[in-house]
């Protein structure tokens, strides 16, 4: 009745320092309606049924199934099925950017062998929403993510503020609707003074503060007083 199991890699993306992700189509039989394992390359975090070959029905939980390393098939069920691995990558080697990716919607750490001092978003890459402080954030030694997200991150490692404009006082501009960060330096807090855009500067909505900046969003530009910590 063929073979019992064919392993065809068909895609390969890599998505991040911490790992890679591939996807494989892998061919399982349960040959005379008995118990079949069929191994995988790396370790599973996801599987689904592409096309099913036997008269026998291939339920999911009941005739057919997957653990960390490979899909089972029983009571006849043959079939296609696709595979989402996971391999481990190098740790990250240095620079300022960093791929991280929450993989089957688990939480992810990726580690920076340098004290963290500030972290950006700069790309996302996953259909799941990356939300700072829901879905993805930083320690002094690495970034998290969440519930999907995958993104590529600035990290900062070495603090070099850009002056404000006059002591005490600094501006910041989301230019053309988008996200952007005004580095600061540290600081405990700060007030927004003057609104400069038509967009509504809206506090926690359009914009807010970090332990090192201000960030605004959704056209929202204005001169902030910031207190420093010091």
């Amino acid at each position: 009745m063929g073979i019992a199991r064919n392993v065809l890699v068909v895609l390969a993306a890599c998505v991040g320092f911490a790992g890679a992700a591939h996807a494989q189509d892998l061919r399982c039989q349960s040959r005379n309606f008995q118990y079949q394992f069929c191994p995988s390359n790396g370790e599973v975090i996801d599987a689904t049924l592409v096309r099913q070959e036997s008269q026998a029905a291939c339920i999911r939980g009941r005739t057919w199934g997957w653990s960390n390393n490979g899909i089972w098939v029983s009571n006849g069920c043959s079939g296609t099925f696709r595979v989402q691995t996971f391999q481990p990558m190098p740790p990250w080697s240095g620079g300022d950017r960093l791929r991280c990716e929450s993989r089957g919607f688990r939480y992810e750490f990726c580690a920076v062998p340098q004290r963290v001092f500030d972290v950006q978003l700069i790309r996302r890459t996953s259909q799941a929403p990356c939300t700072l402080g829901r879905s993805w954030g930083w320690r002094d030694d690495g970034v998290w993510v969440n519930d999907g997200c995958a993104a590529e991150f600035r990290v900062r490692t070495q603090f070099s503020p850009s002056p404000p404009v006059r002591p005490g006082l600094t501006t910041c501009s989301s230019r053309s609707f988008r996200y952007n960060f005004c580095e600061t330096g540290p600081i405990t807090g700060a007030q927004l003074v003057t609104q400069t855009s038509q967009a509504p500067c809206q506090r926690g909505r359009s914009w807010g503060t970090t332990p090192t900046g201000i960030w605004v969003d959704n056209g929202c530009s204005a001169t902030f007083r910031i207190t420093p910590r010091w």
